[in-house]
């Protein structure tokens, strides 16, 4: 889980990258260049997100159905934090601006 999850934090952090970041000098914040259109932050976030939940959310399944407590606690885990982040880096660090 250690190493899927460094891989969602660079898939999120490569996914989410707004195509304004360029003009990011030394010093500014997200809220000093233009921001994407919401339709276009939407399908960003929905395409990560069947890629990134999906593997959790069968193993979390998987996990329920045999019925292994701890490892369906973890997957769970994995995917409110995998969601979370998500929702952070596409939609959550504009809503300051």
């Amino acid at each position: 889980m250690l190493g899927y999850s460094v891989f969602v934090y660079l898939a999120i952090e490569l996914l989410s990258i707004n195509k304004y970041d360029w003009m990011l000098q030394p010093g500014d914040s997200i809220c000093s260049i233009p921001h994407q259109s919401i339709g276009n932050r939407i399908l960003q976030a929905g395409i990560a997100a069947f890629f990134l939940i999906t593997p959790l959310l069968i193993a979390l399944i998987r996990n329920f159905y045999i019925g292994n407590r701890y490892k369906t606690r973890y997957y769970f885990a994995g995917v409110i934090g995998v969601a979370a982040y998500g929702g952070w880096m596409f939609f959550g660090r504009f809503l300051v601006c």
